[in-house]
């Protein structure tokens, strides 16, 4: 073979494989009912750190989920093996919902296969209950925590998706935030103030929203649990932590049994972490 059909091949060969990316991002794009985040979520994610999406669910949506969790939660044996943790059972459809993959494919990255869910958990407060810990916010160089603006576009690094199942009054126990901490310049993540930090500083900013809403964080804005005090119901949340490809942060605790018996579409989210690079030829 000569020279010329070699490298006219080598091009023939780069072609094929920039059209098949391309292909795929289109289809990944298509797939999810528009494909990228709108305009306004887009900068108040960048703005404050998070977005809050109301009623993402129906009535009939959050009620099978509730009834999924809670029985994860106080009876597990009575159901399959598969379904006794999450992501299994009823809430697997969730993982790449469209409302969370538009803002995840434009915060994480544009490839669905770059795009990690590395867990998923329950959390559950009735009356009085939970905590107050800051953390989070301010410059870093670890992938997980930066949140970084280049080229028109956000690099999310590790993104929370909340789908909150019953009702959260404001500042009554509902995730909080100190808005636009994600791009300070003071590392209050390593040396926190503490009369910025107390609850009451003024600084801190929750949500009100009905039952099956979706809230999205930036990790790296300052956020804190807090106490529940709605006296009408507990706070049944399912917490999600989307990452890229190249990094972990949480070790491995999803049973095999669950993710064994997830759709093909769904289990690809739970590949091992690895580089892009290693893809070329």
């Amino acid at each position: 073979m000569s020279h010329l059909s070699r490298l006219r091949d080598k091009f023939q060969t780069k072609a094929k494989k920039a059209a098949k990316k391309a292909t795929k991002l289109i289809q990944n794009y298509s797939a999810l009912s528009g494909g990228k985040v709108n305009e306004h979520d887009r900068i108040v994610f960048d703005l404050k750190g998070y977005i809050v999406k109301p009623a993402v669910l129906n009535e009939d949506e959050v009620n099978v989920l509730k009834e999924l969790v809670l029985r994860q939660k106080n009876e597990p044996e009575s159901l399959p093996p598969q379904e006794r943790c999450l992501p299994g059972g009823a809430f697997a459809k969730l993982i790449d919902h469209p409302a969370v993959m538009n803002v995840l494919l434009d915060v994480i990255d544009p490839d669905i296969e770059k795009i990690r869910l590395e867990d998923v958990f329950l959390s559950y407060r009735e009356m009085g209950e939970g905590e107050w810990k800051p953390h989070a916010g301010g410059p870093t160089t670890n992938p997980n925590y930066a949140y970084n603006f280049q080229d028109g576009r956000i690099y999310a690094g590790m993104t929370r998706v909340v789908w909150e199942l019953t009702e959260v009054l404001q500042d009554q126990g509902g995730t909080c935030f100190i808005p636009g901490s994600h791009k300070a310049n003071y590392n209050i993540r390593t040396n926190p103030v503490a009369s910025i930090d107390t609850r009451n500083s003024g600084l801190w900013e929750s949500y009100s929203c009905p039952p099956g809403s979706l809230i999205i964080f930036s990790e790296a804005v300052r956020h804190s649990a807090d106490f529940w005090q709605n006296p009408h119901n507990p706070r049944i949340a399912i917490f999600c932590a989307y990452n890229h490809i190249n990094v972990r942060h949480h070790k491995p605790s999803i049973s095999p049994e669950v993710l064994e018996r997830l759709a093909p579409r769904h289990q690809r989210f739970f590949k091992d972490v690895y580089h892009p690079q290693f893809d070329r030829v």
